[in-house]
């Protein structure tokens, strides 16, 4: 019960103590559960001067993928709290198909950490597939007034073990 003497407000004759409140048990989820794969075909409108695809333009796609995958984990929404690692491994070219896949990595009581890589392929055929970035993001789930909510666990059992 809070102190009038300290807060100078009056004392509210309901609080009175009680047992202390045990922890809302997590339920968990596995990093299937949240799995997202974002695919778009890239187009002149998206070049940069040197005739590639912009790279706010890939970062987009990776932030909208991230975002899908830790609002699903969360079960409601998710907003990006840093970009912890992000790295161009080869240019994109309009025509290609980029495929952006985003899963989460670990799971704290309010933060998320979500893992993203992206891969392009003509998009008219079925030849090699290369690797062109990758990326690690932290989100925080929020509640209706903006504020952090906790989020379920995130259970990566290993085959084969119990």
């Amino acid at each position: 019960m809070a102190d009038p003497a300290v807060t100078g407000l009056a004392a509210d004759p309901t609080d009175t103590p009680g047992p202390a409140r045990a922890p809302v048990p997590r339920k968990g989820k596995t990093p299937d559960d949240s799995r997202v794969v974002l695919a778009h075909i890239m187009s002149d409108h998206d070049t940069n001067l040197y005739g590639t695809i912009h790279g706010g333009v890939m970062m987009k796609l990776i932030d909208d993928a991230a975002a899908a995958a830790a609002g699903r984990h969360a079960d409601g929404p998710a907003v990006t709290a840093s970009v912890d690692r992000m790295t161009f491994l080869a240019p994109v070219r309009a025509g290609d198909l980029l495929s952006v896949e985003a899963g989460l990595e670990r799971a704290g009581r309010t933060s998320m950490t979500v893992g993203v890589r992206v891969t392009a392929e003509r998009w008219n055929n079925s030849g090699p597939v290369t690797e062109v970035a990758t990326a690690f993001l932290t989100f925080v789930a929020i509640d209706a007034d903006g504020g952090p909510r906790p989020v379920p666990a995130l259970v990566t059992a290993l085959p084969g073990l119990s």
